[in-house]
């Protein structure tokens, strides 16, 4: 898939229910904002955690081996663009998967950076890289600009505006395990969460380690929580991953209805629990 003949749009149906899956790679813990209740819980990374070029080549031919007909590659974080090889990344993924979309997820901050780099706006506008924005302090409107000035208008997505968020990540013991809760939850009917290895349902399992390390709690995984991406998987088992799992025991999903303002993070508990 070369240049995108048409705008990316997110197709929140699809993402959402029983369809093409997408797939999300996180590259790295770190991000250069600090929101509270971080779904990603990137304010409490104490390392980068930046994934290898060779680790992610292995990765990405397993799961193009098995998963050739997803819609979307997404490279996430984090904030995937402090990789300092993230452009090296989106190649490796654009020559594994030369027909589907492959994208990156990003608060736009550090396309500053790039704003006068013709050989990178040619390789976004040439490979049909896309931008999933989500524009917090920024205005829509500087990207949009930045965008069509360099011909990449259609490379352009906004994910959300990041005024508000939603409590996403609830950690609260002892919370039932079902299929109805599972449907419920509504994060992950057709997204594959990848880091580490592993394959996970959310990232409230993904990226659990964080909350551990940083308040030294003791959530458990268990071998039924993810599954490790090795050249025994099958597309069989990814499949039947996707339902209800024992660390659902740890979520309490009434935190979607809870939507605050976007603030700075305290790094505090009660964000995440």
């Amino acid at each position: 898939m070369a240049k995108l003949k048409e705008p990316y749009s997110f197709d929140w149906h699809r993402i959402y229910a029983e369809d093409r899956p997408h797939i999300e790679y996180s590259i790295t813990d770190i991000c250069n904002r600090n929101c509270r209740s971080c779904s990603h819980l990137a304010p409490l990374a104490k390392r980068a955690n930046f994934v290898t070029e060779g680790e992610f080549t292995r990765i990405v031919d397993i799961m193009r081996r098995l998963m050739p007909d997803i819609h979307t590659f997404w490279l996430t974080g984090g904030e995937p663009t402090l990789h300092p090889h993230y452009i090296n990344l989106l190649k490796i993924l654009r020559r594994k998967y030369p027909d589907t979309y492959v994208g990156i997820y990003t608060n736009g901050i550090t396309l500053r950076r790039h704003e006068e780099d013709e050989i990178f706006w040619k390789f976004i506008r040439e490979e049909g890289i896309v931008w999933g924005v989500t524009n917090y302090e920024t205005p829509r409107e500087y990207f949009e600009k930045l965008f069509s000035r360099n011909g990449c208008a259609n490379n352009l997505a906004f994910l959300q505006s990041g005024k508000t968020f939603v409590r996403l990540v609830n950690y609260s013991e002892g919370r039932e395990v079902t299929k109805d809760k599972y449907l419920k939850c509504g994060w992950e009917r057709s997204k594959i969460n990848i880091r580490g290895g592993k394959i996970y349902n959310c990232p409230s399992s993904e990226f659990a380690d964080l909350y551990n390390e940083y308040f030294s709690e003791k959530l458990v995984l268990t071998e039924k929580d993810f599954l490790v991406v090795d050249d025994v998987l099958t597309r069989e088992r990814i499949e039947a991953f996707r339902g209800p799992m024992p660390f659902c025991s740890y979520c309490d999903i009434s935190r979607r209805q809870e939507i605050f303002k976007n603030e700075p993070s305290s790094q505090k508990r009660e964000e995440w629990a």
